[in-house]
């Protein structure tokens, strides 16, 4: 698998907690208009600064 530039990670999805996990955010990406991609780097973006207050 050839890595973007600046592409660090991958998630990998497995079993049904994970597979529902996925389509949550499969569902927020398509709400915003986002690949699936974009809208996880958004959540985690959000979520650790979240966690810093």
């Amino acid at each position: 698998m050839k890595k973007e530039h600046g592409q660090v990670t991958g998630i990998i999805w497995r079993g049904p907690d994970d597979l529902a996990a996925y389509q949550q955010l499969r569902a927020y990406a398509e709400e915003h208009h986002l690949t699936v991609s974009a809208a996880a780097k958004e959540l985690v973006i959000q979520a650790l600064n979240n966690a810093k207050s």
